[in-house]
C-alpha cells in the first residue's frame, strides 16, 4: 500500500511540474505578434469572436468607447468605429 501511495505522490507531482512548465515549442515560429495600437489612455474592456478570422474588441478611452474589427489572418485592424 505505501509503494501504490508514492508512486501516486510521484505522479501527481510530474503532473503539477508538466502544467506550470512552459516546455512547449511552437514550430515555425507559429507564435504571431498581434497590435491593436492603443494610446496609453485606452484599455481593452472585451474581446469577443466574431469569427474564425475576425475578433471584436471594446475598448475605453475617458469618455468614449471604440469598437475595433481585428483581422487575425491579415494582422490589421479592418475597422475602427468610435462612439
Amino acid at each position: 500500500m505505501a509503494v501504490l501511495i508514492i508512486v501516486c505522490f510521484a505522479f501527481l507531482l510530474y503532473g503539477l511540474y508538466s502544467k506550470i512548465s512552459n516546455t512547449e515549442i511552437l514550430p515555425n515560429n507559429e507564435a504571431n505578434i498581434y497590435s491593436l495600437k492603443l494610446e496609453k489612455s485606452e484599455k481593452i474592456e472585451e474581446i469577443k469572436i466574431i469569427d474564425e478570422n475576425n475578433l471584436l474588441a471594446v475598448i475605453s478611452d475617458d469618455d468614449q468607447t471604440i469598437l475595433i474589427i481585428y483581422n487575425l489572418k491579415q494582422n490589421k485592424v479592418v475597422s475602427r468605429i468610435g462612439r
